[in-house]
């Protein structure tokens, strides 16, 4: 073949900054899309973002507040209003106090206090202690046995084994059937192996079954109280779903007030009039204006047609709020009825929630599988997980039901044709134990 160049005209799909941004816009969730947007500010001086009011609460002012006037309530400092949480390690350092330490042990206990996790447990050996201050590890191993003995009970252990065996032995229990199991066979209690430890230590199986529920008695996390709570405390609804208290028809709205206000800057407005004083600068951040501006108000009209569609196929749920009323539901099918892409709903419903009347739920959760039944027709896996679980709550423990009894109870009862591999699927999704596991021996 002959080497030379050639025309050759070709259609390729090129992915443009406003359509990256509008594709951005539309997955970011409420309490995001804030921070987006004044990242956007930064860089072009002609949008002005108005804070969402919901996201934030207000003092409201009364007559006298707590003694003080509401003349002088603007002037008054909030900061008694802050609640600090005592944290495991100030816990723990104010009990530290009283114990009769040298000044180098006190070093070592400081930063033994320092080296327990969110859980309390310590993430440090005695080696590495003794290492980090040139002391003994018996010393060091002393320290830590002291440590061990403060409140809550099981702190400073180095795994979940030792944190049990503390607590046991603080309620004297260290002749027990629970400590020996404990102590010996933790792995075989945790995969509920019952028959096996009952030949082990030669006792019945029901007093394993004793021990094991003992033990679930017992805080595997000691130190989790005193965890800080999660970032994000508040829930913000894209959308909501309500229902009209005369005619009785769903009603669907976007949430405004947790969405920023997108304006564009009066400050640098004026520019755009005077041809003389207009730079391409100008001119460009203009137009970013504008597409920002067409992209939320996109993402705004995708949502509302999404949730329709929704709202529209389950509305016997809405009113019910009972899971077996969900009908099964797929992108691709909502996506065929809105006239968009599948991928375009997948983005649109990611980290989105929903508020009704019986609180707020996540979009996505809308969507499940379809599982055919006995007579052509369909159920959503939502409403399979259902039947799963009460049929596993019902059963007798003596002898659980199997994953391929679960199979053809559904087949009898509801006549959905599920396969044993599909609801084991569907059981560990529920957090269920295998039928060996959940076995009782009493």
């Amino acid at each position: 073949m002959e080497m030379g160049l050639y025309q050759q005209q070709s259609m390729n799909l090129v992915m443009t900054t406003e359509l990256r941004q509008a594709i951005a816009i539309l997955q970011v969730p409420s309490y995001e899309l804030t921070s987006y947007l004044q990242e956007q500010a930064l860089e072009n001086p002609l949008i002005e973002i108005t804070e969402p009011k919901g996201m934030f609460t207000t003092l409201k002012k009364s007559g006298r507040k707590n003694g003080v006037s509401s003349q002088s309530a603007d002037k008054q400092s909030y900061d008694h209003l802050i609640i600090e949480q005592e944290t495991l390690y100030d816990y723990l350092y104010k009990q530290s106090i009283l114990l009769p330490l040298q000044e180098q042990d006190r070093k070592i206990f400081n930063y033994l206090l320092l080296s327990l996790n969110e859980n309390g447990y310590l993430t440090v050996t005695a080696e590495e202690t003794a290492a980090q201050f040139t002391a003994t590890i018996a010393n060091c191993e002393e320290l830590i046995s002291m440590l061990q003995k403060l409140e809550p009970t099981g702190i400073g252990a180095r795994s979940l084994r030792e944190c049990l065996l503390i607590q046991l032995s603080e309620q004297k229990l260290e002749h027990t059937l629970s400590y020996i199991i404990v102590d010996q066979h933790l792995e075989l209690l945790a995969e509920r192996k019952i028959k096996t430890l009952s030949e082990l230590l030669n006792v019945p199986p029901q007093q394993i079954e004793e021990a094991a529920d003992f033990l679930q008695t017992l805080d595997p996390r000691p130190g989790a109280a005193f965890s800080p709570p999660d970032e994000q405390s508040y829930l913000y609804p894209d959308v909501s779903v309500a229902v009209a208290v005369e005619s009785g028809k769903l009603h669907i709205s976007i949430n405004e007030q947790y969405s920023p206000v997108l304006k564009l800057n009066d400050s640098y407005a004026s520019l755009l009039q005077d041809k003389h004083k207009k730079s391409k600068f100008i001119d460009e951040s203009y137009q970013k204006f504008n597409w920002l501006k067409k992209a939320l108000e996109q993402r705004k009209e995708t949502l509302l047609k999404i949730t329709s569609e929704i709202v529209r196929v389950q509305e016997k749920y809405f009113h019910t709020f009972e899971k077996k009323d969900l009908i099964p539901l797929t992108l691709k099918d909502v996506a065929d009825q809105i006239g968009v892409h599948e991928s375009t709903v997948s983005r649109a419903v990611k980290n989105k929630v929903l508020q009704t009347s019986k609180g707020a739920v996540e979009l996505k959760s809308f969507f499940s599988a379809k599982i055919y039944t006995q007579d052509g027709g369909s159920a959503s896996a939502t409403s399979a997980k259902t039947q799963i679980k009460k049929l596993i709550e019902s059963e007798n423990k003596l002898k659980p039901l199997s994953d391929q009894v679960l199979a053809a109870l559904l087949e009898q009862n509801s006549g959905l044709s599920i396969s044993r591999r599909t609801v084991a699927k569907y059981r560990e999704e529920l957090n269920i134990p295998s039928s060996s596991k959940r076995k009782r021996y009493s």
